[in-house]
């Protein structure tokens, strides 16, 4: 029985769950994120809300720790997780705007290699009893002679170095705020501190065999001195102590250049891992993470329904559905006259759902959004946007029921068609209520009238989508786009529309192999959760609309209507890509 409210959709930021949350929500499978737990280096790569720093956090030496301990086995120390975030008040640090960049670059590093030094010495402290007395001593003078510091000594060895690591931080700022700058020359740089640290705990007996995976979490956070330097880092061809991990946003990738001056290389010097899956049906490998999280959080109530019984879809929508396939069906018989059953079914799957949304009066109410397939296309392959309608639709069931009930205890165990329906649009209507009136007061960088070129892209690419969905026309359901005759300097206001776009997450960026060429192309995918409010096939189809760059820039400076014909031929995937 519950005993009190509990939202098992809850979406919080990864950082503000506690150990027991992270092991007890974290799925393992179809991510690749294992990889983390290795000692390659590896680039994470996703917008917000994909999973990244969750991915860290399940991997980092407490959570290990924690799971080991409810196991009862003993905890494997040949790969040391720490977990480094850079959304902190010491990495964002500003001072080195005022210095020559030969002491933003020192400053810089110094404020970054003690950061990392105090995440790997804290995460250090998890462990029991790792040094006996005439280890830590031996530990402690290294360290003195090391750094040219003295540890407090009634603090323990760790706990002492953790405090130093703040006087030297101390120091770094009254070197700053002084004439004299040539103290900045004693700030601990990736030579002076970070290696020797390492280095003396493999020559402690219970480490001597450790790797340090430094997970490095929001990457793009860091500033240009930061980012070559950690680039430097991980062009050391020497990984048998650490590696480094780094989780970034896509639309903010970092540079790859080094402090030298050169590049590191994919596959050479790094494995990237996409944390963004372009593929939102039930037999994608994101349809089957989204099944296992679903899962995994109802259980975590006392809830063993399987998604599908949780929310159950609309029957008269089925029987409409049901009733269009047999139309399509007949019709693809009547123009495959001695078809083949490819033939047919490939029809049906183009145009069943079409006939549906085309055959509605057009004095009929938005149709109605249910079922759990539609909640993992309208989180557009985002972790965070598939908890998002469910956490409200729970709250909003809960509160029904509590009131029923005269407040006594209840029991969700599935959200009814028109709960799913009603939050679905609520949230669809939110979200372009935030584009239209808050976006720039989100995002920075965006002005008040970027938002509303934001704003007018997203409307026209509805209204476009809305025709071709009601159009006789190859691939109604499109609801994916490709931009041709795009030229970069002609095009620039275009393109910070669509930055800001996808700084918002309104738009998602992949590449793909192109119909004609094969070459890699871009395509472009709006945030789904846009299209319950104005009527659009949510869950689309696998082709993509080709629209001309001079359309898109027209469409958001003088708000016009992006050109259709009716007779346009889309993209459509090629041999290898995935389908419905």
């Amino acid at each position: 029985m519950i005993n009190k409210y509990i939202n098992p959709f809850e979406y919080e930021p990864a950082t503000k769950l506690d150990v027991e949350q992270v092991i007890k929500y974290y799925i393992e499978d179809f991510n690749y994120s294992r990889f983390i737990f290795s000692r390659r280096n590896i680039f994470l790569v996703g917008e917000r809300g994909t999973g990244k720093t969750m991915s860290f956090l399940y991997y980092s030496l407490p959570v290990q720790y924690l799971k080991v301990a409810n196991s009862r086995e003993k905890i494997d120390l040949s790969i040391i997780s720490v977990y480094i975030p850079c959304n902190t008040p010491l990495v964002h640090r500003r001072e080195h705007e005022l210095l020559d960049n030969l002491n933003a670059s020192l400053v810089s590093e110094h404020f970054f290699v003690v950061s990392i030094m105090a995440s790997i010495v804290s995460t250090l402290l998890k462990i029991v009893k790792l040094m006996s007395q005439r280890e830590e001593i031996k530990f402690r003078a290294e360290m003195e002679y090391i750094l040219g510091i003295e540890l407090l000594k009634d603090a323990p060895t760790l706990q002492a170095l953790l405090i130093a690591l703040d006087r030297a931080n101390v120091n770094a700022q009254e070197a700053l705020n002084s004439d004299n700058k040539e103290t900045i020359y004693k700030l601990i740089s990736f030579s002076s501190g970070l290696r020797p640290l390492l280095s003396s705990l493999s020559r402690i007996p219970k480490l001597k065999n450790s790797h340090y995976s430094l997970m490095i979490d929001d990457a793009q956070l860091l500033n240009q001195y930061q980012i070559s330097a950690l680039n430097s880092w991980i062009a050391y061809r020497d990984n048998e102590l650490f590696s480094f991990k780094i989780a970034t946003t896509r639309v903010e990738a970092p540079s790859l250049l080094t402090s030298s001056g050169g590049n590191i290389l994919e596959g050479h010097d790094f494995t990237k891992i996409e944390m963004e899956q372009p593929y939102q049906n039930k037999l994608s490998s994101f349809g089957k993470l989204a099944r296992q999280i679903i899962t995994r959080r109802l259980k975590t109530i006392g809830i063993n329904n399987s998604p599908e019984e949780f929310f159950p879809i609309n029957q008269q929508f089925i029987e409409d559905i049901e009733s269009a396939e047999k139309q399509a069906k007949l019709e693809a018989q009547e123009k495959y006259k001695n078809g083949t059953t490819k033939q047919i079914d490939d029809y049906v799957y183009k145009y069943k759902r079409a006939i549906y949304f085309r055959d509605r009066s057009k004095r009929a109410n938005l149709p109605p959004y249910t079922g759990f397939e539609l909640l993992i296309h309208l989180s557009t392959g985002v972790i965070r946007n598939l908890l998002d309608p469910p956490y409200h639709m729970f709250d909003r069931m809960y509160s029904e029921m509590h009131a029923a009930n005269g407040g006594g205890t209840v029991i969700v165990d599935k959200i009814p068609p028109n709960i799913q329906d009603e939050i679905i649009k609520e949230r669809s209507k939110i979200k372009w209520e935030w584009i239209k009136n808050d976006l720039d007061n989100t995002i920075e960088g965006c002005s008040r009238e970027e938002a509303q070129r934001v704003y007018r892209l997203m409307d026209n690419l509805a209204i476009l989508f809305k025709k071709r969905l009601l159009a006789n026309i190859s691939e109604p359901r499109a609801v994916v786009f490709t931009i041709s005759g795009y030229e970069q300097v002609k095009h620039s206001e275009l393109d910070k529309i669509l930055l800001l776009s996808r700084k918002a997450q309104m738009l998602y960026v992949f590449t793909s192999s192109a119909k004609d060429s094969g070459k890699r192309e871009t395509y472009y995918m709006p945030n789904r959760i846009l299209w319950p409010q104005r009527g659009l096939d949510a869950q689309g189809q696998h082709a993509r609309v080709s629209i001309m760059a001079d359309h898109l820039l027209n469409s958001i400076k003088s708000n016009t209507e992006i050109p259709f014909k009716g007779d346009e031929q889309d993209d459509e995937p090629n041999l290898f890509d995935q389908t419905d």
